[in-house]
């Protein structure tokens, strides 16, 4: 099953895909391809599952480096 789709592309872009694909089935061919390869080789993933992720590691860190920090009784 397709759906059609619209969407905008800069000139430089759409005068490639033109170019490379003269013909309408073909541009949708060449998009759908391209966006295959996009989604299989850019992993889907939010900045907070990236910081659960890495909590514990980023925790211990954190600790490390409030040990350094000792505050001075003297003033």
């Amino acid at each position: 099953m397709s759906i059609q789709a619209q969407f905008f592309l800069p000139d430089e872009l759409f005068n490639e895909l033109e170019r490379r694909a003269p013909q309408p089935e073909n541009r949708s061919t060449l998009i759908a391809e391209a966006l295959r390869y996009f989604f299989a080789t850019h992993q889907e993933s939010n900045e907070l599952e990236l910081i659960n992720q890495h909590a514990k590691e980023l925790n211990r860190e954190a600790e490390d480096v409030l040990g350094y920090q000792v505050m001075s009784e003297e003033r």
